[in-house]
């Protein structure tokens, strides 16, 4: 039986120690005895009062354990989920206030990165492009400036002019980055530097962007006295229309030079579409084109009002049309008068219709798309369909529909509006088996193909019209107000949809590139650097001088603290930035920062307060700045105003559940070291040509003073402590207090690791509890722990896969389903039997009748699930098949479901799994580039199972090895937990798992009174009946143990958060903000704030902006040629522009006159 009680205290140092026994010696060492007396008086009391096993021990029901915390509240969802917003609310993004020519980077959704830049002027912005790392974007109809930007952190990258004015959307190929002018010119320019490669005028205007394929561009234009080719002109001057002509020209990529031109009847609709061979394309007055790509030979025409660019599909053309029953057609077949559309599927060949699908009220629709002017036809993109996986997806009317590519049947659909007074959504982007588009109500969707399921849903907070880009796990979307947001929403096998249209032909994903190398300027450990560039001959950082760690293990929970020095070793005043990482799942809860008498304390605030206090105009002393959090596991905080020589002292804190690794709870702290900042010379700048920073080898001595604290609640007759990284001298005075040193000086090659034996010959049963203070009840954890050794012990099981081969399975994902499923299979025990399926349905070649696990067996399953395909379906008929058997009596069911969790409306799901699960137990292995966690939470809690959700791209093997280990020795099972004479309420997991050899199971709870009592712990070993009863003291008073109520904290907020995946309830966000504040953990309600008494505030503002309301005249073409200088001013002499500079630049150029 293991009691974790009172503290332990474990010392390691740098400095020399006198001992120099192996790691795990008992050298004894003095102690304070002031603080062992004040800790034997604060245990938690509990020792085994019997432990039982036999089948004349009582039984109690599986998974069940006494005050365990009531379900959160929900918000129903209705039945009709047609409207998207029924069932997923959109959540709204902490965008923050982003000046002109700035970007502002975010956190949303806890770990999830994203930006928004805000692109001079108040413009509509069309689609980005994306390419190798980067993103590009014109500036807007009146805008004669072109964008890069990083397309990870935002970072602007240069500025290119675009003199014509009114950039169209971009295609990227070949390095080269090419884009219309509104006025006359495609403009080719290189991706790297923006330098212009080459440019060609076209003719005056331009609304269409181009397309790229073969080496050649092709673009639609006017023709005037400059265009190229030997068609005559018409009509010239700006405007549509009027007896203008208009042509098509194809060009070389390299230089612009034509190589064709062939007249058409008007400007080509957002632009041309192609394959192999051919050019398609619709112009503004409705006719669909067919052109040779190589001599320009047109192949047919179609005239049939068509309202949208045309999709290619194997040898059909899509292309949506005006309904012609609207207009000049018979009035009887649409009595209402309101326009309407349909889509017409034609010969790719010759151009004869093969189908029409039903007209779709349209009250937007113009009789042509340019009709509202030069402006409306530049901005102009349809109800272009687009066909994927043999399924046509559109955004038409006000609806997203769903179709058979081949017979037009509709297999989805919902609606994203009640208003279609205006065009209400982009065009699709589809990618990773999602949908995404955009609303003119600033909302950005993505739907899951196969059943039209909301996947996510975020509110940008301003109007998108323009088709979205999707890259590399990014979804990167132009708003109608001059603003670019960039959201990190999945792995980056979410991938391919890099411009309009998918690609640089506009017909399709681009494919086969690789997600950028990021630098994501995480250090080993803490470390401060300069927040400037440094000058000629300087350190790029501080060097450190010291480091203090202070570790207290209560439990499985560690709460360290690590206190770090550094001086300013630089002749001025500078600026600088601390960085800190933490171990993966660990909770930051505080920073404090002493420099030059200023004391700055970070403090945990809900986020409304936060922004309340930034838009407050106030004349005191105080800042407050955002703590950042840069990714899950990297931390940044700004320190203004460091003088010469100073020393910064900074404390960082957090919480971490310790992992299990075999019988031991491991703590780890990193002691790799980095980069080292020092001086070459010892004094003043070092000299030139000599290294700034250097590596420290294995033989090296870390230059700072190293001190490491940990205080541990071990308990009865567990004070073991070793370290497999590091030799220690250990020592222990009694059964609760423990104390270890490194022999010698802490090395820069390995981090430490201290590990807390906890598993023995017997199963044991580890309590720790923080007592009540005033009106904060207690917090209480149980973790149970397998024996060491259960070879002899582990029940039989039948294992039951079942593998989702939907369309957004497909590829890497299915190759992680497919991994898992063959590990497991290869870990079944001749005592094992098997059953395989697919969400649809049994694999044929193996039945539905269980199989034992025979090596031959097993090897004719797993080639089976080599040969699972992928296959558009939405039912789940093979879920309920697997569950549907009886279980042998003596037999475990363990069910491994491999999906993204998009099977169907939740409700439905969910009760037909609670009515069959019975005694099985579901372990779900969440896979694809969005998961419903929602779902797959509900029903792993159901089933007493876990859900793992791995990165797309972790190692299919290494994946398969981990959730291997979850579920293949089932040790203790059937579980339940009851309380006698004392109360717990509150208690977290609802339902208890079973413990596996290699698996803990620990219990979270909350008491207002401490007391006596007793803990009754029952369940199976081996299918015989098994009960522990621990007679425990819960204190009623004494120090508090604050790690305890944060994994609580967390455990509750988690619990909330998933019952607010789909609607938002105010009551829930409440509790969220209320924990968050009181235990100091981070959430999407709370951020951390530095308060710096030091310092003036300083207060971002925004200007308004407008939509930009239809013009008939020309814009004036240089109303943003200020922007270019700005950027050339505000490079540094590597080309690095400072974006403060750069903001500042363009708010004074855009300052009304005085």
């Amino acid at each position: 039986m293991r009691v974790f009680s009172a503290a332990a205290l474990i010392l390691v140092g740098c400095a020399s120690s006198g001992g120099s026994g192996p790691a795990g010696s008992r050298a004894q060492t003095s102690n304070d005895e002031a603080q062992e007396a004040a800790a034997e008086n604060a245990v938690t009391r509990a020792r085994v009062a019997s432990m039982r096993v036999g089948p004349d021990v009582l039984t109690s029901e599986g998974g069940h354990v006494q005050g365990a915390a009531s379900p959160r509240p929900e918000a129903p969802i209705p039945e009709n989920i047609v409207s998207l917003s029924t069932r997923m609310r959109p959540r709204e993004l902490p965008i923050p206030v982003t000046r002109t020519g700035m970007t502002e980077r975010f956190t949303f959704d806890g770990d999830r990165r994203g930006w928004f830049a805000r692109v001079p002027g108040t413009h509509a912005l069309l689609t980005p492009a994306y390419a190798d790392g980067k993103v590009f974007l014109g500036g807007g109809f009146g805008s004669s400036q072109f964008y890069a930007y990083n397309a990870r952190s935002g970072q602007a990258l240069w500025a290119a002019s675009a003199p014509d004015g009114g950039p169209t959307a971009a295609i990227v190929e070949d390095d080269r980055v090419m884009f219309n002018t509104e006025s006359c010119t495609l403009f080719a320019i290189d991706v790297n530097t923006g330098e212009h490669l080459w440019r060609r005028w076209l003719g005056d205007p331009l609304m269409g962007q181009p397309a790229s394929a073969n080496g050649m561009v092709f673009s639609g234009h006017v023709i005037d006295g400059r265009s190229p080719g030997h068609v005559a002109s018409g009509t010239t001057g700006w405007g549509v229309g009027g007896g203008r002509h208009y042509g098509f020209t194809a060009m070389r990529a390299t230089d612009g030079q034509p190589r064709w031109t062939r007249g058409i009847t008007a400007d080509v609709m957002n632009g041309p579409v192609l394959d192999d061979r051919s050019v398609f394309f619709t112009t503004m007055d409705g006719n669909v084109y067919h052109l040779d790509q190589r001599s320009g030979r047109q192949r047919w025409r179609r005239n049939l009002r068509a309202t949208s660019a045309p999709w290619l599909h194997e040898g059909e053309v899509h292309v949506t049309v005006r309904d012609q029953a609207d207009g000049d057609g018979d009035a009887s077949a649409n009595p209402t008068g309101t326009p309407r559309e349909r889509t017409v599927v034609l010969s790719r060949l010759r151009g004869e219709t093969l189908r029409t699908l039903d007209p779709v009220d349209a009250p937007f629709l113009r009789d042509r798309a340019d009709a509202g002017g030069v402006s409306q036809g530049w901005a102009y993109e349809g109800s272009r369909p687009t066909v994927v996986d043999g399924r046509s997806f559109q955004t038409i009317g006000n609806e997203v529909h769903c179709r058979h590519a081949a017979t037009g049947d509709l297999l989805w659909r919902r609606q994203y509006t009640n208003d279609s007074s205006a065009r209400p959504a982009s065009p699709p982007a589809v990618a990773g088996g999602q949908l995404v588009f955009g609303t003119r109500q600033g909302q950005l969707f993505a739907l899951d193909v196969d059943t039209g399921l909301t996947t996510w849903a975020y509110d940008v907070g301003e109007p998108i019209a323009a088709q979205p880009t999707i890259a590399h796990g990014w979804v990167y979307a132009a708003t109608s107000q001059s603003g670019l947001v960039a959201l990190e929403v999945a792995d980056p096998a979410f991938d391919g949809w890099h411009m309009w249209g998918g690609s640089a032909g506009h017909n399709g994903p681009t494919l086969g590139t690789a997600a950028p190398i990021e630098d994501t300027g995480r250090p080993t450990e803490g470390t401060l650097r300069l927040g400037e560039e440094p000058n000629l001959g300087e350190l790029g950082g501080f060097p450190i001088q010291s480091t203090r760690v202070r570790a207290r293990v209560t439990g499985f929970v560690a709460r360290v603290q690590v206190t770090q020095t550094f001086e300013n070793p630089y002749e001025r005043p500078v600026e600088a930035e601390y960085l800190f990482p933490v171990p993966d799942g660990a909770a930051v809860s505080g920073m404090t920062l002493s420099s030059g008498g200023r004391v700055v304390r970070a403090e945990v605030r809900p986020r409304d307060a936060v922004a309340a206090a930034a838009e407050a105009r106030d004349d005191g002393q105080t800042t407050t700045t955002v703590l950042v959090q840069e990714r899950p596991d990297l931390f940044r905080q700004r320190i203004r105003n460091v003088q010469p020589s100073e020393r910064v002292e900074i404390t960082f804190e957090y919480t971490q559940v310790l992992p299990y690794v075999e019988g031991a709870y491991q703590l780890t702290y990193p002691l790799r070291a980095g980069p080292r900042y020092e001086r070459a010379t010892g004094e003043g700048y070092n000299a030139a040509g000599t290294p700034l920073e250097r590596e420290l080898g294995p033989g090296d001595e870390r230059p700072d003073d190293v001190q490491i604290v940990v205080e541990a609640e071990t308990g009865d007759g567990v004070a073991t402590l070793s370290s497999p990284t590091h030799r220690l001298d250990v020592s222990r005075r009694g059964e609760r207090l423990a104390r270890a040193e490194l022999e010698g000086p802490a090395q820069p090659d390995q981090d430490l690791q201290v590990r807390v034996e906890v598993a023995d010959d017997e199963p044991a049963a580890a309590l720790v509890a923080s007592p009540p203070r005033g009106a904060d009840p207690g917090y209480v954890a149980i973790a149970l722990h397998p024996r060491l050794d259960v070879a002899d012990e582990v029940m039989p099981r039948e294992l039951v896969v079942v593998l989702d081969r939907s369309t957004s399975m497909r590829g890497v994902a299915m190759d992680l389903a497919r991994a898992t499923a063959i590990r497991a299979l290869g870990g079944l025990g001749a005592q094992d039997t098997f059953r395989i399926y697919t969400l649809d349905g049994p694999v044929a070649a193996l039945g539905e009748d269980p199989l034992p696990a025979t090596p031959a067996n097993v090897r004719r399953a797993q080639a089976a699930i080599r040969n699972v395909n992928i296959v558009g379906t939405a039912s789940r008929d093979g879920l309920a098949r697997a569950l549907a058997p009886a279980t042998d009596e003596g037999r475990l069911r363990v069910v491994v479901l491999a999906t993204d969790g998009y099977l169907g409306d939740e409700r439905d799901v969910h009760r037909e799994i609670a009515g069959a699960i019975g005694d099985a137990r579901l372990f779900a292995l969440g896979v694809g580039t969005s998961v419903n966690q929602y779902l797959l939470s509900r029903l792993v809690e159901l089933g007493r199972g876990e859900l793992e959700i791995p990165s797309l791209g972790a190692p299919p093997a290494e994946v398969a090895e981990g959730f291997h280990a979850r579920i293949a020795r089932p040790y203790l099972t059937d579980l339940s937990v009851a309380f006698e004479g004392v109360e717990v309420a509150d208690v977290y997991p609802r339902r208890l798992p079973d413990v596996y050899a290699d698996r803990p199971v620990v219990v979270n709870g909350r008491y207002e009174r401490g007391g006596d009592g007793r803990v009754i712990v029952r369940g199976r070993i081996a299918g015989e009946p098994f009960e522990q009863i621990l007679e425990v003291t819960l204190p009623a008073a004494g120090p508090p143990r604050p790690e305890l109520a944060s994994v609580w904290a967390r455990t509750r907020i988690q619990d909330s958060l998933t019952a607010m995946a789909l609607q938002p309830s105010a009551q829930l966000e409440r509790e969220v903000t209320r924990l968050g504040v009181q235990h100091r953990v981070l959430t999407p309600y709370t951020t951390f704030v530095a308060v710096d008494p030091g310092d003036p505030r300083r207060v971002a503002t925004e200007s308004a902006t407008t939509d930009e309301a239809p013009s008939t005249t020309r814009p004036a073409q240089n109303a943003t040629a200020y922007v270019q200088a700005c950027y050339t001013q505000s490079q540094d002499d590597e080309g690095v522009i400072d974006q403060e500079a750069l903001a500042d630049c363009i708010a004074a150029h855009e300052a009304p006159a005085p």
